[in-house]
This record gives structure tokens, sequence and C-alpha cells, in this order.
């Protein structure tokens, strides 16, 4: 699908984009960051230091590539903000080398058509068209939805389109998407196999007998979603997710460098002490 482009960048505005070798860099002001960080649940669990070193990173992605407006979509500065800041947030500690293969982002109002080929148990190739809240493309490009974006300002769901599709980044950045990505010493990558194609095969058989797991089904379609969904968790909801898969979170929180449940713990405890 080819969808309307138009630039990343309005005259006048606080965003701007050198279209040359270098690109600009660019400011973020404060109240805006704040309103971004205090809208995102994800994001207003993060410590000042944490916010700090993600804003500089989101400033660097927007800088780095170019958004575009899919179909007629007046794609504001604060929804670009919005997106670097959650596509930003899963390499906080392992940096934005790891979105280097983000080369551009399209933003449609809402969830969009997909032309696919499926193969049904015959062997028969099908032409298929699917309504989808993101992509990631092979080539570079990050597709999203701003209406599931906007779902995401939800606490109590554990989807999160822009976090899902950076994941199949990151999950590829070995040269192949399938729930194994590149692994830092130390990271038992046996384990991690072998821990994951259990809870993979366990949320299958689940589904499989109608059962209505805890997991978003949808992560049993391969090991790639699953990877995907499961950094959602991560992310969104870390309580549910420890809760559910213990061993999984460990080593969500050992790749990432980071733990979410841990600041949703001081969050609450801070809310506790002002209470009181």
């Amino acid at each position: 699908m080819r969808p309307g482009r138009r630039p990343w960048w309005s005259p006048g505005q606080w965003l701007a984009r050198l279209f040359g070798a270098q690109a600009a860099e660019i400011e973020i002001p404060p109240a805006a960051w704040r309103r971004v960080c205090d809208d995102q649940p994800e994001l207003a669990m993060l410590s000042t230091d944490e916010r700090d070193r993600l804003r500089s990173l989101a400033a660097q992605f927007l800088g780095g590539r170019p958004f575009y407006a899919g179909g007629a979509f007046e794609l504001t500065d604060a929804m670009q903000l919005r997106i670097a800041a959650l596509a930003c947030l899963p390499v906080l500690e392992l940096g934005l080398t790891w979105l280097d293969a983000i080369r551009s982002v399209i933003v449609y109002p809402d969830a969009f058509e997909v032309d696919h080929e499926e193969v049904d148990e015959s062997g028969v190739v099908h032409e298929v068209r699917d309504l989808r809240a993101g992509e990631a493309w092979s080539h570079g490009t990050l597709v999203l939805s701003w209406a599931d974006i906007e779902a995401g300002r939800d606490p109590d769901l554990a989807m999160s389109v822009v976090i899902h599709e950076v994941a199949h980044f990151i999950d590829g950045a070995n040269g192949a998407e399938n729930g194994f990505p590149p692994l830092g010493k130390g990271h038992d990558r046996a384990r991690w196999t072998q821990d994951f194609q259990a809870a993979f095969d366990r949320l299958n058989r689940e589904v499989e007998a109608g059962h209505e797991p805890v997991i978003d089904p949808y992560a049993a379609t391969n090991p790639a979603e699953f990877f995907a969904v499961l950094s959602e968790y991560f992310f969104r909801l870390p309580e549910e997710l420890r809760q559910a898969e213990a061993g999984l979170y460990a080593h969500l929180s050992r790749f990432y460098g980071q733990d979410p449940r841990a600041r949703l713990v001081a969050v609450s405890a801070g809310k506790i002490a002002a209470d009181v």
C-alpha cells in the first residue's frame, strides 16, 4: 500500500528538521515532555533520571528519521513526540542504535488495510486483506494507527502498538524475527530458548483448549508475536506478566535492562506515603 505523504515538520512550530546529510538537533520543550510522560502510564512510572535520558533518546529519534501521515490526517508535533517516547522506552538501557533499522514512520488515523498472502491447510495460497494497528516493514518503515496509540493511554490495557512493533525491530536485529533477539554477554541463550519455548507451548495449549489465558492469545501466533506481546506486558502490566510467567519476566528484565514492576512498586509506595 502506498500512503499519502506529507512533511514531518510544520514551519513555525517547535520541531524542526534539516533534510540533508545530518539531522538537526531537536529541542523538546519541558512542558511538552512533561505532558507526554504524565499522560502515558508506562512513562509516568519513570524516575526523573529515566525521563531525562528518554527525552534525549526521543529527541535523537525525531531528528533521525522522517514522519509521514497516511491519508488525510494531521500528524501533530505532540503525536510525533508521543510515538518517539514510546519507541525509545524499550531501548532506554540498550541504546538508540537498536532502532537504526527504523528509517521512517508512517501514521494512519485508524487501523489500516494490508494485503498479504496466507497458505491454508491444503497448501493453497490466498490473497488476504486485513486491518492492522501496526506493522514493522522489513525495509525499515514503522507503520502505526493513531487510534490504537491513543487506546494505549488506558492503564488497564496491555496494548501498546508502538512497543509491539518496536519489539519486532529489536527481535530482528540479528537478521530474523523469531522471538530470539541478540542477547548480551551473561545471558543464558539455551535457557532463554528453553523457557520461552515452554511458555509458548503452554499458551498454545490453553488457547487450543478454549481457555482464556492471562496473556493475549495473539501471542500464540508465532514466537515473534509471542516476544512482541510479552514486551507489551513487560512495560505496560509488569505485575500481571510476573505473576503469569515469572521466568520470562526475569529474562526480559535482564535483556531490556529495566524493571518496570519495581517502578510500579515505587510509584505506589510514593502515593501511599503522600496519602498518609
